[in-house]
This record gives structure tokens, sequence and C-alpha cells, in this order.
């Protein structure tokens, strides 16, 4: 059975006080007719952790064949407080029990897992198992770079999932099989876009993708995606992101990053990464827990003017796939969101 969590939010003055500066509410502009697309396939609505957990992390040693070895580190929640280890990962700790969904992270080029910790922990501290494995072509450090390699990158993705359950894997029974998913930037979100479309993973029911290209026709049962993406992004362009939203036949989300570059909102808190981390929460516990409050908070936990905005397709009454129909922001000056405060507790947690 999935893990029983309950989720409120403790918010700090500091929190208010930065929230109430930038943060806005939106409201969907879609009409109230039809059937919105509420949850993935064998999701069950689970309620969501009371605080930031804390954090376990264990190393595994996995390999495609000898020339595909696929180091992996994984984030996952343990008992305890994120406050009270400061935000510290604890090696190889007892996972905290119940079962949790599993996201596959796939750093970018000459990157690896370690560096993209706070966005890993982040996510296990709130409630999900991050498998995030070193590619061997496109890692930091590697003998030998490879960029033409990522589309064998999503079969390696693909088997690290099918290693974490194996039954002799020491988190396999904290993992919940009928709730996995995707979450990549770069070249890890392209990797994470083939798993989509040409190296289709049919047990993953969300991806996210940040900074991403396209890659092939979208294919297999839908389920949603959220893509992210800087507009001021002089590595991967800001249109090739457009251009995989737009063939995403799917129920999808687009947050656009106003002024963002290649790292916008994955790791430093920089420019719109309070709407980022709110954003991917809601899209996840949504896709994965089946919580709809967090379908209907993503408008205004996305949106900040002259910072970030948000379009989906498919995800609200009367905002069909294949439409091009999206939410149109009406702004107004609030109280930070529930989920907006509690990012910025747990991106401050985990230092």
């Amino acid at each position: 059975m999935p893990a029983r969590r309950t989720r409120t939010t403790t918010v700090t003055l500091l929190t208010v006080a930065l929230l109430v500066l930038g943060g806005a509410f939106a409201t969907s502009g879609s009409d109230d007719s039809g059937t919105p697309f509420t949850t993935a396939a064998g999701a069950t609505a689970v309620e969501t952790s009371p605080a930031p957990h804390a954090v376990g992390v264990r190393h595994f040693d996995f390999a495609r064949g000898k020339d595909r070895p696929l180091p992996t580190m994984v984030w996952y929640p343990v008992r305890g407080s994120a406050r009270k280890t400061h935000g510290r990962a604890q090696v190889d700790a007892t996972p905290l029990p119940g079962q949790y969904p599993l996201l596959l992270w796939s750093h970018g080029f000459y990157s690896n897992p370690q560096m993209q910790e706070g966005m890993t922990k982040f996510l296990a501290e709130s409630g999900y198992i991050v498998a995030a494995p070193a590619y061997p072509y496109t890692k930091k450090d590697g003998r030998k770079f490879d960029k033409t390699d990522v589309p064998n990158q999503a079969v390696d993705a693909s088997f690290v999932i099918t290693r974490m359950m194996d039954a002799d894997n020491p988190l396999a029974a904290s993992i919940d099989p009928e709730r996995l998913g995707a979450v990549g930037h770069s070249g890890g979100g392209t990797t994470t876009n083939w798993l989509f479309t040409g190296k289709r993973d049919p047990r993953l029911k969300v991806g996210v993708i940040f900074a991403g290209r396209p890659t092939q026709a979208y294919k297999g049962t839908p389920v949603p995606l959220l893509f992210i993406h800087g507009d001021k992004d002089p590595v991967v362009a800001y249109s090739q992101g457009r251009e995989s939203y737009g063939k995403d036949p799917w129920p999808k989300a687009f947050l656009s990053i106003e002024g963002g570059e290649h790292g916008a909102g994955t790791n430093d808190p920089e420019r719109g990464h309070a709407q980022v981390l709110a954003t991917l929460l809601d899209f996840l516990d949504f896709a994965l827990n089946g919580d709809d409050v967090a379908r209907m908070r993503l408008p205004s936990d996305a949106t900040q003017p002259g910072c970030t905005h948000f379009e989906s397709v498919g995800l609200f009454p009367g905002d069909y796939p294949n439409a091009t129909n999206s939410t149109s922001a009406t702004t107004t000056t609030a109280a930070p969101t529930p989920t907006q405060s509690k990012v910025l507790d747990l991106a401050g947690s985990a230092g």
C-alpha cells in the first residue's frame, strides 16, 4: 500500500517576506466544460509529508555491460526531520517505512548526480526516492565524451529503474512500482524525452524535462509531461523546448523562466527558483500521488509576473490535448501559496 502522508506548512517570516515581495496568484482562463485529465492511470490519492523528511543516500555499482558502467546515487526519505539533520544525507540509512514513488534523475553533459544534489535531496525530502546514474559517455571527467550517446542513456535509465526494483535491492521494498517517473536537465532532459518517444518506457507515469531537446514522436499510453525552460537559454534554445511541447499530444504543461539561462530552475536559488520547485512538486504530486489539489495549485504556484509564466493543455476543464489553449494568468498581489512556502523551507534545509 502507498505510504499515507499529510502535508502541513510552516511559514517563516523570511519566507513570507520573500514571497509577498515577488509572489502572485494566477487563475485558469479555461471554461468549466469537459472533463479534465485528473491523474495518471494507477495513481492512488495519497496525502503528503508533514515536514521535510530527513534523507538517506546509497551508492550502487550498476552496469549494463562492461562498457556501460552506471554508478548510481540514490536519495530517499528516512526517519527524522531535514531541519534536525541540517539537510545532510545519511549514508546507507534505513529507509522510512512505506512505499514511495521512484524518480529517475538524468544529469546533463559534463555533469554528474552529485552536482545536482540540491534538486535530488529536495525531492527526497518531499517523499520521493530519486535514482541518479552517471552516464558513461556524457558525465563529468569521463574518459570519453560522446554527445550522440544520449539515446543509449534512455536505455540505461530504464535498466537502472529495473535494477532498483530487483528483489535483492535493499530499497526495492520502499518503491511503489505503480508510481514511477523520470526527470532530467539538458542532455538529461533529452534523455528523459527519449523515454517517452523512441525509447519509450511504459512503466513511467510522468516526465519532467528541463531544457531538453526534441527527439522522436511521442508514443504509448498518454502521461502528463512538464517542460521547464529559460527563454534566454544559450545552450539549448528555448525554441527547442517549445518544439517538444508543441509535438506532445498528451496532457502537458510548460513553465517559462523569463530571462532564464541554461541552468535556470535546477539547482541554485536564482530567478524563478521558488516557482520552479513549487511547480515541479505540484506536478509530481498530482501525477504520481493522485493529488488533485496540487493540480489546481499549478497556475498560482508557477506564476510570478515578470519572472515566470505557465501554460497547459489537457490538465484543466476545457483545456484539451491537441488544442492551442493555455492558462491565462490573472495576477494579484497575494500571500504566498502553501507550496511556495514549503519549497523555500525545503530549499533552505538542503543547505
